[in-house]
């Protein structure tokens, strides 16, 4: 708050004496200066508020929109028909001391929705819920090399993406195929079951056979956003493409 320092002359109860010429020294506050500066400040949000999502989502390469909306809520189109939609929680943002955003997904056999958190150096996603194709992962990633038809069911408590390791839910995938993303025949995939976990170390994400219990494919994602993707022995010869097991290492 800007403050100003003024002075008049006391008001001693002598008419003379030692405290004759005494001064007190009175803080006056400059409203008309305050309420100016909450009104810039407040006018400033409001323009990054209602700037269009294009500001955080660039244009596709050859110059088509790829978002819609705001960035206080917007959507972002993905290919094969998918899409996220974004909205800011501005209580939850201060509560949390985070930016906080509830998102939803959408597409075909695609219904989800979840909160994220984010501050630097964390990234956490909370109440994920519902379904989601697994071509959802072909949309998010285009350069995999195979594609599947599987419909995972999310109901996961917490996922860190970033910071402290933190991991609880379930996420069953039903029966399905997979098929090389060029054409070609198309392998069964077996149900699975998903399950989020987190050590001291990363969070984890394991899917195996519901029928044996074999693993066949794990994520883990570190403290620093470091991830870890591998194709486990039991998901040799269900995915196109893979004959051995084979792991990739990326960051968030």
């Amino acid at each position: 708050m800007l403050k100003v320092w003024r002075t008049r002359e006391g008001e001693g109860g002598r008419a003379a004496g030692a405290f004759q010429f005494e001064r007190l020294t009175v803080k006056v506050t400059r409203w008309r200066v305050v309420l100016a500066g909450v009104a810039a400040c407040a006018y400033a949000l409001g323009l990054i508020a209602m700037a269009p999502s294009e500001i955080i989502v660039a244009r596709s390469s050859n110059g088509e929109r790829q978002a819609v909306g705001t960035v206080w809520a917007g959507e972002r189109a993905m290919p094969g028909g998918f899409g996220a939609r974004w909205a800011v929680m501005p209580f939850s943002s201060i509560l949390h001391l985070s930016g906080a955003l509830r998102l939803a997904l959408r597409g075909p056999d695609t219904a989800a929705t979840a909160q994220v958190l984010a501050r630097p150096g964390r990234v956490l996603v909370r109440d994920l819920e519902g379904t989601a194709s697994m071509r959802l992962i072909n949309a998010a990633a285009p350069g995999l090399p195979f594609a599947c038809s599987s419909v995972m069911r999310f109901d996961v408590a917490r996922l860190s993406l970033k910071g402290r390791p933190v991991g609880a839910g379930t996420i069953p995938v039903s029966p399905g195929d997979c098929a090389p993303s060029g054409g070609g025949a198309a392998t069964p995939l077996p149900a699975l079951n998903g399950t989020v976990s987190a050590d001291g170390a990363a969070t984890t994400v394991v899917f195996a056979r519901a029928d044996t219990a074999a693993e066949v494919m794990k994520a883990r994602v570190q403290a620093d956003g470091g991830l870890t993707a591998s194709i486990e022995p039991g998901g040799v010869g269900l995915i196109p493409g893979v004959g051995a097991p084979v792991s990739i290492e990326t960051s968030l």
